[in-house]
C-alpha cells in the first residue's frame, strides 16, 4: 500500500516527533476502556503507531499491545523505548494480523492518513466480534485568555505553507467508519490536559509536521529559524500548552 505523500515525510523526523509531540493522557485510555468495555490484558493493536506514544499509554494501562507502523525510522524509535512490544511493519489497509485476532484497534493522530474504506474493512477483519475501534487526536484547546501573540505568529507562518491535508477535513476520515456495516455508532469523549514543553520542544514539534518535513531543506531550515526567533523575541522558555484529546469509539458488530 502506497502511503500518502505527506505521510512519507515522517520517515526522517522520528527524533523530532518523539521530542516535540504531546503524549496521550491516562484519562484518554480510560475513555477507550470504558467506551469499548475492555478488560485488563485485552489485546489491542496500535495502528500507525509512529514512535509509540499511544503504544506506551496502552501498555501502561495493562493492555496486551501490538504496534503496526510502516516507516522504519518511526518503528525503530518505538522499539528502542518498548523492546517488549511487538512492532510490525504494515499499514492500516494491510494489517499483518490474523482474522479476529485482537479485542480492539486504536489509532492516534493517524486515521486521517488512511484510505478510509480499505482501512475500515481491514480493521473489521482483525477485530473480534463485540470488540471495538478507538480513534484519537490531540488538538489545541485555547485558553480563555486567548492565544498568546507568539503562537499566533507561528501559526501564521504554518498556515501560509499548509497544503491540502487530510487532517483538516470535516471528519478526519471518520465517515468511513460510520458508513461501514461492520461498526456500530461512533461515540465521542474528550479529555482536557496540558502539554508541558519548552522552546526546543516547540521547534521539534513544528519540525515533525508532515508538510514542514516535506519542504526542501533550505526552506525547512528557514522556517525553523524563524520559529526560533519568534520564541526568543517573546522570551518563551517553558510552555504549558492546553490540549484536548478527542476520542471516538465504535463497537464491532
Amino acid at each position: 500500500m502506497e502511503l500518502h505523500p505527506l505521510a512519507q515525510a515522517f520517515a526522517g523526523v522520528a527524533d523530532d516527533y518523539e521530542r516535540g509531540r504531546p503524549d496521550y493522557p491516562a484519562e484518554a485510555i480510560d475513555a477507550i476502556r470504558m467506551g469499548l468495555m475492555l478488560d485488563a490484558g485485552a489485546r489491542v493493536v496500535d495502528v500507525g503507531a509512529g514512535t509509540g506514544k499511544l503504544t506506551r499509554a496502552l501498555s501502561a494501562a495493562s493492555f496486551d499491545v501490538v504496534a503496526v507502523e510502516p516507516l522504519p525510522g518511526m518503528r525503530e524509535r518505538l522499539m528502542a523505548r518498548q523492546p517488549n512490544v511487538p512492532a510490525l511493519d504494515g499499514t492500516a489497509e494491510a494489517l499483518p494480523l490474523d482474522d479476529a485476532s485482537v479485542d480492539a484497534a486504536a489509532s492516534a493522530d493517524a486515521f486521517h492518513w488512511f484510505d478510509g474504506e480499505r482501512a475500515v474493512a481491514e480493521l473489521a477483519r482483525v477485530i473480534r466480534p463485540d470488540g471495538g475501534l478507538a480513534l484519537l487526536w490531540n488538538l489545541p484547546a485555547e485558553e480563555r485568555t486567548g492565544t498568546p501573540p507568539w503562537m499566533q505568529e507561528i501559526r501564521a507562518l504554518l498556515d501560509a505553507l499548509r497544503p491540502d491535508h487530510p487532517a483538516f477535513s470535516a471528519d478526519q476520515g471518520r465517515g468511513a467508519v460510520t458508513a461501514s456495516p461492520d461498526f456500530d455508532t461512533m461515540h465521542y469523549a474528550e479529555v482536557r490536559h496540558v502539554h508541558e514543553t519548552d522552546r526546543a520542544g516547540v521547534i521539534a514539534e513544528i519540525a515533525s509536521i508532515s508538510y514542514v518535513s516535506a519542504l526542501p531543506e533550505p526552506e525547512r531550515r528557514a522556517l525553523l529559524e524563524a520559529t526560533r526567533a519568534i520564541l526568543e523575541r517573546a522570551g518563551v522558555e517553558q510552555i504549558e500548552a492546553p490540549l484536548r484529546t478527542t476520542i471516538w469509539t465504535a463497537r464491532r458488530r
